[in-house]
């Protein structure tokens, strides 16, 4: 398990490295549109964004394993899947504002009932194991992808393969993307 300052950077560099695997994934998508269509101009700029997904990939993927033990035991164990926990932070957090509210001659905010905020919290644990699967498969999808590019030129071996590679390039665009937002939420529910 990492310090809480080691974490907290570890954090900072998977989302960074997540959200340059977004950004390469959605260019190979855009990109991967023309060889649909037949046109097949820039392939060398195809094959680099496909490698440039895979290695962002798999780098996220490896800065989110590193930081994993950190947010099961100090986010998931102790405080999402334990409602009491959960309920005192939830107390503590309500008389802070309630303080604040009469410093400040304000109303109090009003908080969503406790029974939501426990049902909301074992969405998010969920999601994030959803999460963990569908990158992981994500990863291997683009690893294909960036493989069959490598090899197939559609210009000499002919179109059979585009919808396939299309596929591909939608799974990894799509499985980074759930892994990027179901990520964000997590984090902004209850941070490392």
């Amino acid at each position: 398990m990492l310090s809480e300052t080691a974490a907290r950077w570890g954090l900072v560099l998977h989302a960074v490295l997540g959200a340059a695997a977004v950004g390469a994934a959605t260019h190979l998508v855009l990109w991967m549109r023309k060889y649909v269509r037949g046109e097949h101009g820039r392939r060398r700029a195809v094959r680099q964004f496909a490698w440039y997904a895979v290695i962002l990939h798999a780098l996220a993927f490896t800065a989110g394993n590193v930081v994993y033990p950190t947010y099961r035991v100090e986010i998931r164990a102790a405080y999402l899947e334990h409602p009491e926990r959960m309920a005192e932070d939830r107390a503590a957090r309500d008389e802070a504002l309630a303080k604040l509210a009469a410093r400040e001659g304000t109303q109090p905010y009003v908080q969503q009932p406790m029974e939501q905020v426990t049902r909301r919290a074992s969405t998010a644990v969920k999601a994030f194991d959803i999460k963990e699967h569908w990158t992981a498969l994500g990863l291997f999808a683009a690893l294909a992808l960036a493989l069959t590019l490598a090899f197939w030129d559609p210009r000499s071996d002919g179109p059979g393969l585009q919808p396939i590679v299309m596929g591909l390039s939608l799974l990894v665009a799509g499985t980074v993307w759930l892994g990027a937002i179901i990520g964000v939420l997590t984090s902004a529910w209850r941070g490392v």
